[in-house]
């Protein structure tokens, strides 16, 4: 069962957050219409690729779409795109705000020709700003930089704010989907990177905003029992162990069991910390796996990225997929939901620039002369 078969998505979205939303609604079985300018997308040249102007991030994030590329400077290319948007379901952009007003193509006169459209704008800051920015600018501006208790600046290796976004976006029109059918009426919708970032924070947010008013000290993201310890060899351990019940065990496991009785010392917290630090370097992260063996201690290594895919945790979500194309056997990240009916599956590899333009315009009801004169004009 698809379980989004009969929802036709227009994907005009040229980055990660966009293009990750509508990965996963075609996914799950919409059918998405990525639509590029004649230049395509510069995330098809992101290093490395697999073939010339199909990178492995476009091979990933935009599989399971058609692709059609139209220039909406030309009027022929903006009445394609109002064609399709007339009889779609939802529509994905992630242009600056404004700049499709200036083509037709904003949301109060796309309703005009389809009320029943959701509308997903995708954009930094929201309908009101125009500045450009990327994740790292996001997250620096959010205060998501600083990850750490002692305000160190850090680069993700996730782009948090991005992905973050693309699953607001998705949540969204799931959300406004189901509001259609009660009201007959789409929406739209308004998701930023910047909003996403903050709510993202909320456990940070409310405790500072609660030991502003109680005077406490906010208590971070770490502790001596809710950390990162490096082992003997230079590899880590993360101790999570945040329970009672977890962190005796731990000082048990470590030979230090009066410790079980201090968990919540935070007044020597530093020197708690560095007592539990010099007793996981005593050991190899190897070493130490193997004394904790298959007991319970919220105690876990730091895998590289390698190791986490070849984990028996990964092979047993079979999250990792492969399939067979032209360019040879390409592999994916699924999607991380699974339903009891209806599943989400790889029908096909990301388009070659325009690659299903005249397909789609024959189904629009285009014919040859008419695609000939537009491929003239440089509309498509």
């Amino acid at each position: 069962m698809n379980l989004l078969e009969g929802i036709k998505v227009v994907d005009f979205s040229k980055w990660l957050p966009g293009q990750y939303c509508g990965m996963l609604l075609g996914d799950y079985g919409a059918d998405v219409i990525k639509i590029e300018d004649l230049a395509g997308d510069a995330t098809r040249r992101f290093w490395p690729e697999k073939a010339p102007a199909m990178s492995y991030w476009h091979l990933m994030l935009n599989r399971n779409k058609r692709g059609v590329a139209l220039n909406i400077k030309k009027e022929g290319g903006r009445k394609i795109l109002q064609e399709l948007l007339a009889e779609a379901d939802v529509f994905l952009e992630g242009f600056r705000p404004g700049y499709l007003a200036r083509y037709g193509l904003d949301y109060a006169s796309v309703r005009r020709l389809n009320p029943r459209l959701v509308y997903c704008s995708i954009t930094g800051f929201g309908q009101n700003c125009h500045k450009p920015a990327h994740d790292l600018n996001v997250i620096g501006l959010a205060g998501l930089n600083s990850l750490d208790d002692v305000g160190s600046a850090c680069v993700s290796e996730v782009q948090v704010s991005a992905i973050g976004s693309g699953l607001s976006a998705l949540s969204g029109i799931a959300m406004a989907l189901l509001a259609r059918e009660r009201t007959g009426e789409g929406q739209q919708l308004d998701v930023n990177l910047y909003a996403t970032a903050l709510s993202m924070q909320v456990t940070g947010i409310s405790s500072l905003w609660g030991c502003r008013e109680t005077g406490d000290k906010p208590f971070g993201r770490t502790a001596h029992y809710y950390n990162i310890y490096k082992t003997k060899d230079g590899r880590y351990l993360t101790v999570g162990t945040i329970e009672p019940k977890f962190w005796q065990r731990f000082c048990d496991l470590i030979g230090c069991p009066e410790l079980g009785k201090r968990q919540y010392d935070f007044a020597h917290g530093g020197e708690l910390q560095d007592l539990v630090a010099a007793k996981i370097a005593g050991k190899t992260q190897a070493e130490w796996l193997a004394l904790i063996g298959g007991a319970e201690f919220c105690v876990t290594p730091v895998c590289s990225l390698d190791e986490a895919l070849q984990s028996q945790l990964t092979q047993q979500e079979n999250i990792l997929q492969t399939a067979d194309c032209d360019l040879g056997r390409l592999r994916y990240v699924g999607g991380p939901v699974k339903f009891s009916s209806g599943a989400g599956k790889i029908a096909r590899r990301a388009p070659f620039l325009g690659e299903h333009t005249l397909e789609i315009l024959q189904e629009l009801g285009y014919d040859e002369q008419s695609v000939g004169k537009l491929r003239q004009e440089g509309a498509i």
